[in-house]
C-alpha cells in the first residue's frame, strides 16, 4: 500500500483534528515499511480550500534513524492524474540505505499527480506522476570507509578522507593482480547521473607510483563508487548533478524524483 494512501484520503474530510489523524496514520504507514527501532517519521501538510477538489498544497515527509532498501514511495503512471500535489517534500536524516549509511537526503518535487477518482471512491492514494526538483545528498567520510569493504571485498582495510574537492583513500586490498597497500587521492565524479566514480586518480601502491596495468586493477575494482540504482535500488528517483567535497563530506546536488513502480 502506498504510504501516502490514509494521509490524502484525509484531505478530503478537511477537518483539522481528522487531517492531523490521517497525517499521523501516514507516519505509521511509512513507518511500517522503513527498518530501525528507532526510526523516527513524521507528515505534514500546507492545505487551501484547494484541497476539496483534489488539489494539495505540499505535503512534508520526515524520517531519521531508519534503514530501508530503497524509497518507500513510488508513482504508477497508468492511474489517472486528476488529482493534483503541488510538492512534495522529503526531508531524510540519519539513515541506512541498504548497505550505505546517509547523513542526510533533501528533496523538493513539484507537480505530482494521483488518481482522483480512487481517493474519492474508495479513499485510496495512488501517486501517478511525479515532477522533477532540486534535492541534495551528504555524505561522510566515515559513510564511505564503512561502504567500501562491503560492496568491494577485495578491499580488506580502508581509511578515507573527504577534503579539498579531493578523496583520500589509504587501505590494503586482495586483488587480481596482487595483495598489497594502496593509496590515491581523486576526484568524485557523477557518471551518467546515477554512478559515482573515481576520476582523476593519483595512486600508490605498497608505496610507490603505480604503473598502469596496477593502476586500472585497482581502478576498475573501485569504480563506480557507489551506483545508485543498483547498490541502493533508487530506480532513477536522483539524478546526480554536481559533487562538492570539503571538511569530511561529500555533497551531491541532484534532480530527484519519485520512480515508477518496479516489479522485482
Amino acid at each position: 500500500m502506498n504510504p501516502l494512501l490514509f494521509f490524502i484520503a484525509g484531505l478530503f474530510l478537511v477537518g483539522g483534528n481528522e487531517v492531523r489523524a490521517f497525517e499521523n496514520h501516514a507516519a505509521a504507514e511509512i513507518g511500517s515499511k522503513l527498518g530501525g527501532d528507532g526510526k523516527r517519521v513524521e507528515v505534514r501538510s500546507k492545505l487551501g480550500p484547494e484541497a476539496l477538489f483534489g488539489d494539495v498544497y505540499a505535503v512534508t515527509i520526515k524520517a531519521s534513524n531508519f534503514t530501508a532498501e530503497g524509497l518507500p514511495l513510488y508513482t504508477e503512471p497508468n492511474r489517472s492524474q486528476r488529482g493534483i500535489l503541488r510538492t512534495l517534500n522529503l526531508d531524510l536524516t540519519d539513515f541506512i540505505l541498504r548497505d550505505l549509511h546517509v547523513q542526510s537526503l533533501k528533496a523538493a518535487i513539484p507537480d505530482c499527480r494521483f488518481d482522483l477518482g480512487l481517493a474519492l471512491g474508495k479513499r485510496e492514494i495512488r501517486l501517478s506522476r511525479s515532477g522533477e526538483g532540486p534535492g541534495e545528498v551528504v555524505l561522510s567520510a566515515d559513510d564511505l570507509e564503512k561502504f567500501i569493504p562491503i560492496k568491494f571485498h577485495e578491499v580488506k582495510r580502508v581509511k578515507v578522507r573527504l577534503d579539498k574537492d579531493k578523496v583520500f583513500v589509504d587501505g590494503y586490498g586482495e586483488f587480481v593482480l596482487f595483495d598489497a597497500e594502496f593509496s590515491l587521492v581523486a576526484r568524485v565524479e557523477a557518471l551518467e547521473g546515477n554512478k559515482l566514480i573515481l576520476a582523476h586518480a593519483r595512486i600508490l601502491i605498497d608505496g610507490k607510483p603505480a604503473d598502469p596495468a596496477a593502476a586500472t586493477v585497482l581502478l576498475d575494482t573501485l569504480n563506480p563508487v557507489i551506483d545508485l540504482d543498483k547498490d541502493l535500488l533508487l530506480y532513477g528517483a536522483i539524478s546526480v548533478q554536481k559533487i562538492r567535497v570539503a571538511d569530511g563530506r561529500l555533497v551531491a546536488e541532484c534532480r530527484t524524483r519519485i520512480p515508477v513502480k518496479t516489479n522485482p
